[in-house]
């Protein structure tokens, strides 16, 4: 795992291909609710497995949200109702960003890679 030290307001799809179609933008945003999806169907495609890195972290947030701060006593049901909420609202506009083109990070997580978007790594080698 590794940061993204770049503007995290900053939209970040003119590092990608300059011509992102309508079906790699579709897989996209489908990431945000099956991450794999984008690295199946385009996995040439930066600007698709950006948004699959994009969905894994949130997947990540939402099960922190559900399992980890649900266990805090008085204020965990709270906390993890914030945190589902503000994945709820990251999710919607993930999808928004990926139909529209753009690449966004979500904020304060986005930063992190896990997949990487940069390099593409060819299984024929």
């Amino acid at each position: 795992m590794t940061i993204d030290h770049s503007n995290i307001n900053e939209d970040i799809a003119l590092r990608f291909d300059k011509e992102t179609n309508d079906q790699a933008r579709i897989s996209s945003a489908i990431a945000y609710l099956f991450f794999f999806v984008p690295i199946v169907m385009h996995p040439e495609s930066k600007f698709a497995r950006y948004h699959c890195n994009q969905g894994l972290i949130l997947l990540i947030l939402e099960f922190l949200g559900i399992i980890g701060l649900a266990e805090i006593p008085k204020v965990g049901g709270v906390l993890s109702f914030l945190c589902l909420l503000f994945c709820l609202v990251c999710l919607i506009r993930g999808i928004v960003l990926a139909l529209q083109g753009k690449a966004k990070r979500i904020p304060f997580f986005g930063k992190l890679v896990i997949v990487d978007f940069d390099y593409f790594y060819s299984l024929d080698e």
